[in-house]
């Protein structure tokens, strides 16, 4: 059976991969995201992910997982702050709004001749933070390591969501499991039921 790659350095999507208890191994992409200009977020989310996928095939024969993930809000895009000064003003635009999570997913089977490349949208309602917390949260977490700087994974931050809906996991850890088990099955790494 060929390896599963993940094509991302994302210590998220290796931690949702580890769950579920499939062989995996990782291998980052060095596709450059600043060369995709593209102004329809759900496209350019799944375009991102398919291409860090196409760049680790090209030298790697696996079953390919890749994935994107922003957030849009109020027609910005918010993609990892470049400093804390940046997830300040992030997080404070954030505050008490309605924001979209867009995942961009790719999966690619070459045995089993499977290709799937889609986005997941979560739509976040963010309850209002405090300028106090906003302080704290930004000098207890590496927040310019996620975009929007925020991780819907840690707890801390998921009391700041208000209310969440669409891809849980696709939020969370940036790889939707709810696609990704199904594809999985057809590549017979589970049986089926």
């Amino acid at each position: 059976m060929i390896p599963i790659i993940l094509a991302s350095g994302s210590k998220n999507r290796q931690t949702i991969l580890k769950s579920i208890n499939v062989p995996f191994q990782t291998i980052v992409s060095n596709f450059n995201e600043k060369n995709v200009r593209e102004k329809n977020l759900s496209i350019r989310a799944k375009k991102l992910a398919r291409l860090k996928g196409e760049a680790v095939y090209k030298n790697n024969r696996g079953i390919i997982i890749s994935a994107d993930t922003f957030t849009g809000c109020q027609g910005k895009v918010l993609e990892k702050p470049n400093d804390r000064t940046e997830a300040i003003n992030m997080l404070n635009f954030l505050s008490d709004k309605q924001a979209i999570n867009y995942t961009g997913f790719y999966y690619y089977d070459p045995d089993k001749n499977i290709k799937v490349s889609k986005t997941f949208q979560t739509k976040i309602r963010f309850r209002r933070f405090y300028e106090s917390e906003i302080k704290d949260y930004i000098n207890k977490f590496p927040v310019t390591s996620w975009a929007g700087a925020y991780a819907a994974s840690e707890l801390y931050v998921m009391g700041m969501i208000a209310t969440v809906s669409g891809s849980l996991t696709g939020l969370t850890h940036g790889l939707p499991l709810e696609e990704l088990i199904p594809l999985l099955r057809l590549s017979g790494f589970y049986p089926k039921p």
